[in-house]
């Protein structure tokens, strides 16, 4: 369904014919996408909603045409309305990025993705570069570094200290709870 009549001047909304349960994959939503007109430069945003409850939004696609470059974000959405996962993909419908957060908003991973061998007809994406890792209290826990060839080269565990200079100094912690300095 599509409300609007141009993209330019004008909010337009699309909303995508099908509704989001967990069979849903990224890569259906954008074959669908791919598959609508869209002109050499232009960006539209592409709205999902979930299965049982249609009031709330579950997905939601932005793609951007620069020329013969297309990018998409997929932003995936708790129920609440708190951004679930961020994912980027390029025109080959590859992901290349993405971020992902807990339910109150605070990060929980993040990196790169690479195919192997620059090859993104072979459908492999491995992860690529440095990865981190958080709890739920948005502290860094782990640290991983991956190879060219996507294997994990290493992998750093961080146990936060109990009594820093951040600790001292704001004696509150980010979700309001008091620190504990032993």
């Amino acid at each position: 369904m599509f409300v609007g009549l141009h993209n330019t001047g004008q909010y337009r909304i699309n909303i995508l014919p099908f509704r989001y349960d967990s069979t849903v994959s990224d890569i259906r939503i954008l074959q669908c996408i791919d598959s609508l007109p869209g002109l050499a430069f232009h960006s539209k945003m592409y709205n999902l909603l979930y299965k049982d409850d249609s009031t709330r939004m579950a997905i939601q696609v932005n793609e951007a045409a620069y020329l013969f470059h297309i990018r998409y974000e997929v932003v995936e959405y708790y129920k609440n309305g708190v951004v679930k996962r961020r994912t980027y993909y390029n025109k080959h419908l590859k992901k290349y990025w993405e971020f992902d957060w807990y339910a109150d908003a605070s990060p929980k991973a993040k990196g790169h993705y690479k195919t192997l061998d620059g090859d993104w007809s072979s459908g492999v994406v491995k992860k690529k570069g440095c990865w981190q890792y958080y709890n739920a209290d948005g502290n860094l826990v782990k640290k991983e570094r991956y190879g060219r060839y996507g294997d994990l080269k290493t992998s750093k565990d961080y146990n936060p200290a109990k009594r820093t200079f951040v600790t001292i100094m704001n004696p509150k912690h980010p979700k309001g709870e008091p620190y504990v300095i032993q």
